[in-house]
């Protein structure tokens, strides 16, 4: 076994590997081969892909995400901003966004802070806020993995995609979509939340 091979290395190595290989064809012995090392010696490390893809999507959200609500920020724009953060985040990859949809972080302190705790020190319950940040957050992985589909090598559309007759809903301004529909996502969380406190 390579000496002072780790579970960081291996996911690197998966994330160098990504870009060309898709998620598909991203297996252990792939990863062995670009590290120098039997197969064999990942399993020390790993049991299986889906350990992987726990540990590939820790170092793709430690490496882009913000840490902390900049100072004096509110609510709304910090969770805007971590909503931008975590789609870019994803689109540096070749199936990004699926890599990340339904994985486990393995480090919990890179969370930062919770954009709606001042909500819940002043008496919402904090299920109520985890069930805002999910929405927001299902609508982020959501969309990039359409985008993603659309646009399966970063900045390469797939053809299918050029004539259709749905174009409108696949028009080119993929920025303008997201931002929309970002707005109204967060509309619709910032007004139910007020009313889960409304007197």
């Amino acid at each position: 076994m390579k000496v002072g091979l780790t579970r960081q290395d291996i996911a690197r190595a998966g994330l160098r590997l990504l870009n060309d290989v898709g998620l598909n064809g991203l297996t252990l012995r792939l990863i062995a081969q670009e590290l120098g090392v039997k197969a064999p010696a990942l399993y020390w490390h790993m049991k299986n892909k889906q350990e992987l893809l726990d540990e590939m999507a820790t170092r793709m959200y430690a490496d882009a995400m913000p840490g902390r609500v900049p100072e004096g920020m509110g609510e709304r724009e910090s969770l805007e901003l971590a909503a931008r953060a975590l789609r870019r985040m994803m689109l540096a990859y070749r199936d990004g966004a699926k890599v990340f949809a339904g994985t486990f972080l393995t480090d919990d302190s890179l969370l930062g802070d919770n954009p709606l705790q001042g909500r819940v020190d002043a008496g919402l319950e904090p299920y109520l806020a985890g069930r805002a940040l999910f929405t927001v957050y299902t609508y982020v992985i959501g969309f990039t993995i359409e985008e993603q589909a659309v646009y399966p090598v970063p900045g390469e559309r797939d053809p299918r995609y050029d004539v259709t007759p749905t174009a409108w809903v696949f028009d080119e301004d993929v920025e303008g979509r997201f931002g929309d529909g970002l707005t109204m996502v967060l509309n619709g969380a910032f007004a139910w939340l007020d009313d889960k406190v409304a007197p």
